[in-house]
């Protein structure tokens, strides 16, 4: 029996790292997402990652790939691809033809089709039966809404070196194990296993859960980092976690075929939830329900009421480039050309504040953590910094005005916790934890915003 449950944890594990490889190869580039099958025969799966943000009036690069499961079916074979683009303000769209190369299609939306107002966007590719696959799958009823830079700020970092500053305490310790307080295992045999935990999250309160999939259940752990109570989780997959305002929790599995769960603060499941596409790399518990980050910058929902899941084309319509806050404030962060990228949130006032920020010579951007707006009309903001021998997170501390208070750069998170972008998380009133590991466990640092 034992060893029948470790072989199912390694080919669950062996699923979420296959996931994890899926997203790095894709950020920048594509995401899968999938059409459902017709009596025709399997249908491409498409690969598209979407822009949060692009530069006003210049023109915007969209690109996109498929996989498809019997790839000399008639129903895979696509002949070629379609954007429709449609500026803010109008009614038409216009059609921009793909260019195959190196097995992607790239579109180049003129800069005339890209407002401060920003632009909408779906794709359509053509098969060799005469069947066309839509992305997103609702089609024009869910096209892909993209902002723009307009009116934000260049911004320049203070002084930046690649020396990632000491943490200021460890918000919570975790040894490699299955008793209580410890996450993971840890096998002394040949093969040395280590399995850490997928992700984690904090609750209002400042207490930090933390998915334990190998052992099927989330722990709770007090501000102080002291064990409280641990609950079953509903999968034995790598799941992502986000604690809602009520306390409830929402998870997705990770990578293609998800399924989201909603619990309550009990911990019981009030609902099952099938993700219609994508590939699901993030939860986060919105006031009307989980959402789902099925590819960069798609967020979904994934029910209508509490245990009624929506449909594959209702997710598709309804989905969104960020998701509001507690309190109705939004943070969306992208890369916007080499060496730049933006950030925008919302101000209490209910204005926009955002920067363009200018990263140092050979130095790009890379994972999107967090962007946190900030009660003084401000932003912290959480984000992946890299080159050619270097990782990092940078921790931007924005004022109202977009300027850069303060710059950090905090260490690279374990590579162990399955849900990437949830590595890195914001504790109020001004804290940013961080999961590392090394091989008698993982701790979650704690560095403080100066």
């Amino acid at each position: 029996m034992r060893s029948e449950r470790i072989g199912k944890r390694r080919r669950a594990l062996g699923a979420g790292l296959a996931v994890g490889v899926l997203v790095g190869v894709a950020t920048g580039a594509a995401l899968l997402t999938g059409a459902a099958p017709s009596p025709g025969g399997p249908r491409p799966l498409v690969l598209h990652a979407a822009p949060a943000v692009v530069a006003a009036g210049s023109a915007a690069e969209l690109a996109a790939a498929t996989f498809c499961e019997v790839p000399n079916a008639p129903s895979c074979q696509v002949l070629g691809a379609t954007s429709f683009v449609r500026p803010a303000g109008i009614t038409g769209w216009t059609s921009v033809e793909g260019e195959l190369q190196e097995g992607a299609y790239r579109f180049t939306v003129p800069a005339e089709l890209v407002p401060p107002d920003g632009f909408s966007y779906r794709f359509e590719f053509r098969t060799r039966d005469g069947d066309v696959t839509f992305y997103p799958p609702g089609g024009e009823t869910s096209a892909i809404r993209v902002v723009t830079t307009a009116g934000l700020p260049v911004r320049e970092l203070p002084v930046f070196e690649w020396r990632p500053r000491p943490a200021d305490g460890v918000a919570v310790a975790m040894p490699y194990g299955d008793a209580d307080g410890e996450v993971g295992r840890w096998t002394g045999s040949d093969e040395e296993v280590v399995v850490g935990p997928s992700s984690f999250d904090v609750a209002a309160d400042g207490s930090v859960l933390v998915a334990d999939w190998v052992h099927r259940r989330i722990q709770e752990f007090s501000p102080a980092g002291r064990f409280r109570r641990a609950v079953a989780m509903p999968t034995d997959r790598p799941v992502d976690l986000a604690i809602a305002p009520g306390g409830g929790l929402s998870l997705t599995t990770l990578g293609s075929d998800a399924t989201a769960f909603e619990l309550d603060a009990r911990g019981t499941v009030v609902g099952r939830y099938p993700v219609g596409f994508g590939v699901a790399a993030r939860v986060a518990a919105a006031i009307g329900g989980p959402r789902v980050l099925v590819g960069a910058g798609q967020w979904t929902p994934v029910r209508s009421s509490p245990g009624t899941p929506l449909d594959a084309a209702a997710q598709g319509r309804l989905q969104s480039a960020s998701v509001p806050l507690a309190d109705g404030s939004v943070g969306v962060s992208a890369d916007v050309g080499d060496g730049f990228f933006a950030v925008v949130w919302t101000r209490p006032d209910g204005s926009r504040g955002g920067a363009i920020v200018r990263l140092p010579a050979r130095v790009a951007g890379g994972s999107d953590y967090f962007v946190r707006p900030l009660p003084d009309g401000g932003a912290v903001v959480a984000k992946g910094l890299w080159d050619d021998t270097h990782f990092g997170v940078g921790l931007f501390r924005f004022d109202a005005a977009g300027r850069v208070d303060t710059f950090d750069l905090l260490p690279e998170p374990s590579a162990e916790q399955a849900a990437r972008y949830s590595t890195v998380r914001f504790r109020a009133p001004g804290d940013v934890l961080v999961a590392v590991a090394d091989g008698r466990g993982v701790q979650i640092e704690r560095f403080e915003v100066r």
